[in-house]
């Protein structure tokens, strides 16, 4: 690795010599048969296969690779000088919660601006789609409020008709969320589903992915999803096994029955014989912590017995979700009226405080636990607290205040929680079967989706990465990172001509900068773009240029198949 680099420290100073700094040629002239739209030239070239980096050129016509080499002298519309800088195929995000965000935000900001030119939506079980009338009514209640749109869609067929009207700057596609689906058919309670609606469901699911759905997720910790067996969940994983569909799962617990929940989802995988991705993969606790070496054990052993397993991880050691996470299932039973129901009753008072005062044992202290977002601009001066600071300044104890400000908010409080260990995050990252995520919703620095303080991997998983856990760490080569970002979750999704610098492929590229790129979002200061990635090019058009947005929409909805 360190060789490679004094070798493109070399070529860095030798295009310098030549041209200054890496910069952007326009040439003129009528563009022929032949001509190429953009030449990216002098490169050091990681195609997302693992193996070694090389010096090349890559030429762009259309939306796709053409050619890879010395092409110096094919003439180009534009040429993108790039000695001294790595070349990628553009980062895969497989687990983000992002889908009406590209409504208001179409130029995909927090993700781009991370190299991020293909996101998958629908993960832990919730997607936008498929709604019943009173589901849609529900959602757009929300919507008109916040991100300030309204839903016309049932389907996932209505949604991508929706976005695609609207353009995009990165490649989306999504996945069909088990709990909606749940929700659709037999509600938000706690009980067994008939036959006849475990068949709806089924048909929902297959509806779904007929319509170009990856495959289903589910959020095994979130209410209805939670609700349904593990023979339940054999059944409807049984659908995608007819299209060749993804089975990506939050599992039932990450915390002391961690291995256990993998176990179930392994289960799961191999009853109904389908491809299983492990999202977020995490040992939440510091008691649970010794697990990882069995945890990362059964996923060696399900994968030498045939099973189609991975795994993706942010590079954080801190969680986010939900503040109500906190309270047992049988608090979240239901719709949100029934949760916030619960929160008043006088008479369940103390099972409640007795509930929070466990979850205080898990987490250790409340001021490991940062409120990142409230929906009301009353309590938006509490975003960036812990809990224990926030309710010491209310006079309050935390169970106190927990509850009081759930009620306030109507559930919709976000926080984030260090529970997870810097050791166990690396032996996760460095295993060959995980992958890169944000497992984040979109946002920007400006406009409606600036707001909260929400983790920092929003906007700096990709980036930080590399930066921290290439350069800094040497925890793996740079080539098998970019692998990570690239290939290993294309041929993972199924998404076609995507993840490799190879001809024929789409071109999808990120430049950038290794001895800068790095990631700026903070904790206090989550709203910040990362450095060093210089230029960005999705289906061969320039979206970020010198790290700045170009304002191009060239993305795809992809869909299965």
């Amino acid at each position: 690795m360190e060789n490679r680099f004094d070798r493109r420290k070399f070529l860095k100073q030798g295009s310098r010599a030549a041209l200054g700094a890496a910069g952007v040629l326009i040439l003129g002239g009528c563009r022929k048969e032949r001509d190429l739209d953009l030449l990216v030239s002098g490169a050091l070239v990681f195609d997302g296969s693992g193996g070694p980096p090389y010096q090349a050129d890559v030429g762009i016509r259309g939306k796709y690779i053409i050619s890879i080499g010395k092409l110096r002298n094919v003439p180009a519309r534009r040429v993108i000088e790039a000695g001294g800088l790595c070349l990628s195929p553009g980062f895969i995000d497989v687990h983000t919660h992002t889908d009406v965000e590209l409504l208001v935000c179409p130029t995909a900001d927090s993700l781009i601006h991370q190299g991020i030119t293909t996101a998958i939506g629908g993960n832990c079980g919730s997607s936008r789609f498929p709604l019943t009338p009173e589901m849609l009514e529900t959602e757009n209640r929300y919507l008109k409020e916040d991100p300030g749109i309204e839903a016309d869609w049932t389907d996932l067929a209505g949604l991508l008709r929706r976005l695609s009207r609207k353009g995009t700057a990165i490649n989306y596609a999504t996945l069909v969320g088990q709990g909606t689906v749940r929700a659709a058919v037999v509600g938000y309670d706690n009980r067994q589903a008939s036959e006849a609606e475990l068949s709806r469901m089924k048909e929902l699911v297959r509806e779904t992915l007929k319509q170009g759905a990856l495959g289903m997720s589910t959020g095994l910790e979130y209410a209805p999803g939670s609700f349904a067996s593990t023979e339940e969940l054999v059944e409807l994983a049984r659908v995608l096994r007819e299209f060749d569909g993804v089975y990506a799962t939050h599992m039932r617990d990450e915390e002391d029955n961690v291995l256990e929940a993998l176990d179930e989802a392994i289960t799961i995988a191999r009853k109904a014989g389908v491809s299983l991705e492990i999202s977020h993969l995490k040992v939440g606790y510091p008691r649970n912590w010794n697990k990882v070496d069995d945890l990362l054990g059964k996923i060696d052993e399900a994968a030498a017995e045939g099973v189609r397993i991975a795994a993706d991880a942010y590079p954080y050691t801190a969680f986010a979700t939900g503040l109500s996470i906190f309270f047992p299932l049988w608090v979240r039973e239901g719709k949100k009226e029934d949760f916030l129901g619960r929160l008043r009753n006088p008479e369940l008072q103390s099972r409640l405080r007795e509930a929070v005062s466990q979850a205080e044992q898990n987490v250790g202290t409340w001021d490991m636990v940062l409120i990142s977002s409230v929906r009301t601009e009353k309590n938006r001066w509490l975003e960036g607290l812990n809990l224990d600071q926030a309710s010491r300044l209310q006079g309050k104890d935390v169970f106190t205040f927990m509850r009081d400000l759930l009620l306030e908010e109507e559930g919709q409080v976000s926080m984030v929680c260090f529970a997870m260990s810097e050791d166990n995050l690396k032996r996760i990252l460095s295993h060959p079967l995980t992958c890169l995520c944000t497992d984040g919703e979109l946002a920007s620095t400006s406009g409606v989706l600036f707001r909260g303080k929400p983790h920092p991997r929003y906007y700096g998983s990709f980036p930080r990465a590399i930066a921290e856990y290439v350069r800094k760490e040497k925890l793996m080569p740079l080539e098998e990172m970019v692998r990570k970002m690239t290939s290993a979750p294309a041929e993972k999704f199924k998404l076609k001509k995507r993840g490799r610098i190879r001809e024929g492929y789409a071109a999808d590229l990120v430049l950038f900068d290794f001895d800068k790129i790095r990631d700026r979002a903070t904790w206090s200061e989550p709203h910040q773009y990362p450095e060093g990635i210089r230029y960005v090019v999705v289906n061969g058009r320039v979206v970020v240029e010198d790290e700045e947005l170009s304002g191009e929409l060239p993305g795809e909805l992809l869909v299965r198949g």
